[in-house]
């Protein structure tokens, strides 16, 4: 009975055809290898994916036939790295579902030398990709420098294979001129110019219809006017502008005064929370030209997200400033401890002076030895000047060592500790005093982002203060020796 295994095969660019792997090649290579071996190919999985990153669309099916068919037991590929350039999608594959990988061109054992050698062909391949990876985006970013789109080009130009840049779209370009130009005109809201769009036939690269979040996209993307915006690269552009400088800032305006553009002292919450439900970031509207809410930007499509008022936010957000509010017997009992290793430092500290001091006066003795001999002829001229260089630079090593020690023993850490500890002690109560402009400047010094699912918000702590939420969760203030009081 021939061995049950599954085929897949991935191109992910058109240079990858041209040399010799294109889908036809390997579907004739793994064809002739499976009838070879006794394989019977179940099913055929196509990919047009980086194998990079996670997240392949038909890798995932393939995964899931592969969890439910327990008698399929074999992926077979043209070569292993057409089925991964990641470990994460190569350990699902062998270690937590046990499948083999068979390579119809790399000739590997089945056996543990062939498992190894196959491990090891996974390894390479993750290495030559992030190798590969790094270079493009060090190329993309001086492209980017020199004003040159460096990326697949937005909606409205296509990339010039002759040139290397992005020219106007022949199709396209006059419909985002003609975008640009119906929102600056008429009063069509976002969303209505979706449904603008969708009856004009402007639709995204791939051929999908637009979403309010793409048209606000293209809407402030200084690409049309002829400004590159790449990472922190800000430049003009060597590209044909789309729309004039003029028309770019009308539109910029308007969607400032319908409250799409606000600043952060207008949003001062956004920036920090993202989707529980969906992964996107929480955005703020400005509703009937004077309530602020909070909602999610729902790129991804349909989210259960509700939009939620600002206010009720910032009263919600103080739990995460109590996250990290440390009650008074528990400062008490670490202030001991810190005083105790405060000790502990301080006479460590005052041993090292005390060695150095002693090194100092041994040196002084070596030093004035020497010059005796000089003076008596038993040292050369020249052998002294040598000595005495280097006893000199020897001698201000150990002086800066001291001043360094000595001004480490005028600070207290303990100090800093109680400073610490007082203050987070009362900021539940200071973040009430404030407006939510400073609400959120104190929330952007604990975390780097809260989690928003329905009401319920999971605060990610920036460090420390994720050892002091962590305490006051589990009651474990002093993990281990190695711990950083």
């Amino acid at each position: 009975m021939n061995r049950k295994v599954v085929a897949y095969i991935r191109v992910s660019t058109d240079e990858q055809a041209e040399h010799g792997h294109s889908i036809e090649v390997q579907q004739q290579v793994l064809a002739d290898y499976a009838t070879g071996h006794e394989l019977e190919v179940v099913e055929t999985f196509v990919e047009s994916e980086s194998a990079y990153k996670p997240g392949r669309p038909e890798f995932e099916k393939m995964v899931g036939l592969l969890k439910k068919q327990k008698t399929v037991t074999a992926v077979l590929c043209y070569k292993i790295d057409r089925v991964s350039r990641n470990m994460k999608d190569y350990a699902q594959l062998v270690e937590e579902l046990g499948i083999e990988i068979i390579s119809a061109t790399e000739q590997l054992p089945s056996n543990a030398a062939g498992r190894f050698m196959g491990d090891m062909h996974a390894v390479f391949s993750r290495y030559f990709s992030a190798q590969l990876s790094e270079r493009v985006g060090d190329a993309m970013y001086a492209m980017a420098r020199k004003g040159i789109y460096p990326s697949y080009a937005p909606i409205g130009y296509v990339n010039d294979k002759e040139t290397g840049r992005i020219v106007p779209d022949l199709e396209r370009a006059p419909l985002i001129r003609e975008l640009f130009e119906t929102y600056a005109s008429t009063d069509l809201s976002l969303d209505a110019l979706v449904e603008w769009a969708k009856k004009r036939g402007l639709r995204s690269r791939r051929d999908n219809p637009l979403q309010t979040s793409t048209v606000y996209r293209i809407l402030t993307n200084p690409i049309y006017k002829g400004v590159l915006r790449w990472s922190d690269v800000v430049a003009p552009g060597v590209h044909e502008p789309l729309v004039s400088l003029y028309l770019f800032e009308r539109v910029a305006d308007k969607l400032n005064r319908r409250g799409h553009i606000q600043g952060k002292h207008d949003f001062p919450f956004r920036g920090i929370l993202v989707c529980g439900y969906c992964g996107c970031q929480i955005t703020a509207s400005l509703i009937k030209g004077k309530y602020v809410y909070y909602h999610c930007t729902k790129g991804r499509g349909r989210c259960a997200q509700r939009y939620i008022r600002q206010e009720a936010l910032s009263e919600r957000l103080r739990s995460v400033v109590d996250g990290v509010r440390i009650p008074e017997e528990v400062v008490a009992r670490l202030l001991d401890q810190i005083h105790s290793g405060e000790t502990q430092r301080r006479e460590e500290i005052e041993a090292k002076l005390k060695r150095l001091d002693t090194e100092s006066g041994d040196l002084k003795k070596r030093r004035d030895k020497a010059y005796i001999d000089k003076l008596d002829g038993v040292l050369s001229e020249e052998r002294w000047k040598e000595l005495e260089a280097e006893w000199a630079s020897h001698n201000e090593a150990i002086d800066l060592r001291q001043e360094q020690l000595r001004a480490t023993l005028q600070t207290s850490g303990a100090d800093d500790a109680r400073e610490a500890f007082e203050l987070l002690e009362q900021a539940s109560d200071l973040y009430l005093e404030q407006e939510p402009e400073e609400r959120a400047k104190a929330l952007k010094i604990l975390v780097s982002n809260c989690r928003l699912t329905g009401e319920k918000l999971e605060p990610n702590y920036r460090k420390p203060f994720d050892l002091v939420a962590e305490g006051l969760r589990t009651g474990i203030w002093y993990p281990g020796q190695e711990s950083n009081l």
